[in-house]
């Protein structure tokens, strides 16, 4: 298993905003997908299940999808942010989270337009 950076914090009382980033919950898909930006909106926060999409290191990916998939920094890396990946997971399972990528809100929210919306 990858090292995390010693700024993850893990606790059970976590807070969750918008493009925060956590350690992917899923245990058995963290190391294609090791971490996951919450898309959500804030205004949503009484949703149990926050969506989000996997982030995955640029250097992984062999094509970038334009649109869908912008690149964002993150711990000093570039991940992709695969919005058509979009899940639920429970709140309670987001316990490592490692900061935020708000920096990249509009590419993040593009994605996200382009995915449902077509613009």
């Amino acid at each position: 298993m990858a090292a995390f950076p010693t700024s993850f914090v893990n606790t059970t009382h976590v807070t969750m905003t918008q493009f925060d980033v956590f350690v992917n919950p899923i245990a058995a898909m963290r190391k294609a997908y090791p971490f996951v930006v919450v898309l959500q909106s804030d205004l949503a926060r009484d949703a149990h299940d926050p969506i989000v999409a996997p982030l995955v290191p640029r250097q992984s990916m062999s094509k970038v999808a334009g649109r869908l998939t912008p690149i964002v920094g993150f711990d000093g890396s570039e991940y992709v942010a695969v919005v058509p990946a979009l899940m639920g997971v429970r709140f309670r399972d987001l316990a490592e989270r490692g900061g935020s990528i708000a920096s990249a809100r509009s590419e993040l929210l593009g994605a996200v337009d382009y995915l449902f919306f077509g613009v």
